[in-house]
């Protein structure tokens, strides 16, 4: 089988650093072009990995190159518009969260790529660690009975240094932390238990600066049709000394933890750490994690394996968000 001919739309620190270093140690996989408006960044990476050709324009280059998938590492805002582009071409994407900015047009990239009868696949890193992938097992088989309460949080320590300035406007974002971080955990929190469906959601966000345009900290609460309930608290710059990342599962039967993965059970009568051996650290789990997931993109491709991180899903999540946007705007609890 001829590889993969492949084209990069965005050339920022995510493309340098995942993208591009694990493409090039693909054997089914050939990087032909990278587009990026940056002439001396894709001048650069051009000839670091001897890529044949680059573009300014992701026009140009998906109509001069027969692509079979694109990924697309760009600012939010250009997602779905490049999205679109690519399907219409009859492309497989790979495309960084969000899908797009809103549910809308989240649903108008789903209906196109089943109209075309290609793959979008949207980048979830987290879904493909091998920790998740353990407790997710441990949920399934029911180890921790019925879950009622996940706790989840992200916050960034307090610091001089401010985000990239595209994040703080809601054109080009489609929000603050809530739509940065907040979706990942909200990602993570309904993969492991199955994409429960959705009673009602309450947003609290925050503004540390009355300038900006969007929400740097916020607090989200979320309850299922099942009655579990889960909260996520956000923040790009709390008044902390360090970052805390966490999700914590409370089940009937026992509990679990990530960073690091701890599980506890009940067994007869007695609290018992069921935690299995886990090898990944640190950097080294979101490096593997991002090669396992691309790697998965190209083997779905191939119709080898069922789309771990589907348009579908991305959509969900998407309409979740926006009733947490909702919310916040109305004072009040949205019903989906």
């Amino acid at each position: 089988m001829n590889p993969f001919k492949v084209g990069i739309v965005g050339v920022g620190s995510i493309a340098q650093i995942v993208h591009i270093p694990i493409l090039e140690k693909m054997d089914n996989v050939e990087l032909v072009a990278i587009c990026d408006i940056d002439k001396a960044k894709v001048n650069h990476l051009v000839e670091k990995f001897n890529i044949p050709r680059w573009y300014s324009l992701i026009d140009n280059m998906v109509q001069n190159e027969e692509l079979d998938a694109l990924h697309i590492c760009t600012t939010s805002l250009y997602h779905f518009p490049m999205t679109y582009l690519a399907l219409q071409r009859g492309i497989h994407v790979y495309v960084e969260k969000p899908i797009a900015l809103n549910a809308e047009d989240a649903q108008k990239i789903v209906q196109l790529a089943k109209e075309k009868k290609r793959t979008v696949m949207v980048g979830m890193q987290n879904r493909f660690r091998d920790d998740v992938q353990i407790l997710k097992e441990f949920i399934q088989k029911d180890e921790l009975g019925e879950i009622y309460y996940i706790k989840t949080g992200w916050l960034k320590r307090w610091s001089k240094l401010t985000i990239p300035d595209w994040h703080t406007k809601r054109n080009y974002a489609g929000g603050g932390v809530l739509i940065d971080l907040g979706s990942q955990l909200l990602d993570l929190a309904l993969f492991l238990t199955a994409l429960p469906k959705i009673r009602s959601v309450r947003l609290y966000d925050y503004k540390s600066n009355a300038q900006m345009d969007v929400e740097d900290s916020a607090l989200a609460i979320i309850e299922t049709e099942t009655q579990t309930t889960i909260t996520i608290e956000i923040s790009w710059r709390m008044h902390m000394d360090r970052d805390v990342i966490y999700t914590n599962i409370f089940g009937k039967k026992g509990s679990a933890y990530l960073n690091p993965l701890r599980i506890n059970k009940e067994l007869h009568g007695n609290l018992v750490n069921v935690t299995p051996m886990v090898t990944e650290q640190g950097g080294e789990r979101f490096k593997k994690a991002y090669e396992a997931e691309i790697n998965h993109f190209y083997r779905v491709i191939q119709g080898k394996e069922e789309n771990q991180s589907s348009a579908e899903d991305a959509l969900y999540i998407m309409r979740i968000i926006d009733a947490l946007y909702k919310s916040a705007q109305t004072k009040r609890e949205e019903y989906l």
